[in-house]
């Protein structure tokens, strides 16, 4: 016959849902005990009562094997919450899929810059062919793996909404409505801009008052911009200087200022002229490069802002060149003699 409990003893049975510890026993006639018990894992209290027959049913532990006991209990939650993290988040966590495998430089753009910053406010000016689509990509799916955005506004030239639309569905899975004046006359929506959270539009139709004004009330936390350089502003004069801001920089300097993440593209982050640079630097941080002086540097190679990779550095994982050599010749020719037709 098995011993009867007594407080302190470490024991388990179908009577408690977990392993408990005895804290007061007490008889209530020759058959019936009142148990009171806490249990290991939650500290939950139990009063049962049970039968001496009952009691011959409870299993008695050592310390050592609860502890065991409770380890494997452990490890396997921690498991099971492997498992359900890896459902939910393995999709917009993984870098590519079997219609897109990101290229070092793209990895590298993305997850050794751009997510290295707390706040996302980056140029991208790669060379034509880079990828800059595939990168934005990359870099909405982790923001959104990540918690940091819920809505995403993407303004490009009206040639290529559809291209984005296309690109970003089939290679991220990720679905983005494209804004214009058919659907928003058609759609019935007070402002489209706030209802949906993924939209693509004209960046020459969002510089629009009307629209702009939609846009910049809805509060997006991450914008994208496509040939940003087309927001240009340029500062004129010698002795009074101006800057003269054209519609499209006055629309992404009202609505960046109010943007927690920004990603402008371009290909030609400028002409040869440091003051339109540098007011296109200026809507990625205005603090920064609203005032320089002629001797601060803002050139892509010492810009910590501006993340500028050419052609030739561009390899696959093998190491191999991306693109052909380029290489520059000049030819001569002999013009033939000049020929006087009558007149």
């Amino acid at each position: 016959m098995r011993r009867l409990l007594k407080p302190g003893d470490i024991v388990g049975g179908s009577f408690w849902p977990e392993t408990v510890q005895i804290k007061h026993i007490e008889q209530i006639d020759d058959d019936l005990y009142l148990i009171e018990a806490v249990g290991r894992e939650s500290n939950q209290f139990f009063e049962n009562y049970l039968e001496k027959h009952q009691l011959e049913e409870v299993k008695h532990y050592s310390d050592d094997v609860v502890s065991d006991q409770l380890k494997d209990r452990f490890q396997h939650y921690l498991q099971y919450h492997v498992l359900r993290t890896e459902k939910e988040y393995s999709q917009s966590r993984a870098r590519g899929n079997k219609n897109m495998i990101p290229l070092p430089h793209q990895i590298e753009a993305v997850y050794s810059k751009m997510l290295q910053a707390p706040q996302v406010r980056y140029l991208l000016a790669d060379d034509p062919g880079a990828g800059k689509t595939i990168m934005s990509g990359m870099l909405i799916r982790e923001l959104k793996a990540r918690n940091t955005i819920q809505k995403t506004l993407i303004l490009v030239p009206p040639l290529v909404l559809k291209q984005w639309q296309t690109e970003l569905k089939e290679k991220f899975d990720e679905d983005f409505l494209i804004i214009t004046r058919a659907y928003l006359d058609g759609s019935g929506e007070i402002n489209p801009f706030d209802v949906h959270h993924q939209v693509i539009a004209s960046m020459y139709w969002a510089s629009r008052e009307d629209i702009k004004n939609m846009i910049i009330s809805s509060q997006f936390d991450l914008v994208i911009v496509d040939e940003a350089h087309k927001m240009a502003a340029y500062t004129v004069g010698q002795t009074k200087r101006k800057i003269k801001r054209t519609k499209m920089f006055q629309m992404g300097e009202n609505l960046l200022r109010h943007t927690e993440h920004a990603l402008l593209l371009t290909a030609t982050p400028h002409k040869g002229d440091r003051e339109n640079f540098r007011h296109l630097m200026s809507l990625i941080d205005h603090d920064i490069f609203s005032q320089l002086n002629r001797s601060d540097s803002i050139l892509e190679k010492s810009n910590p802002y501006v993340i500028r990779r050419l052609k030739e550095n561009m390899v696959t994982f093998d190491g191999a060149p991306l693109f052909p050599k380029r290489t520059t010749k000049t030819l001569g020719f002999d013009l033939s003699p000049a020929v006087f037709g009558n007149r």
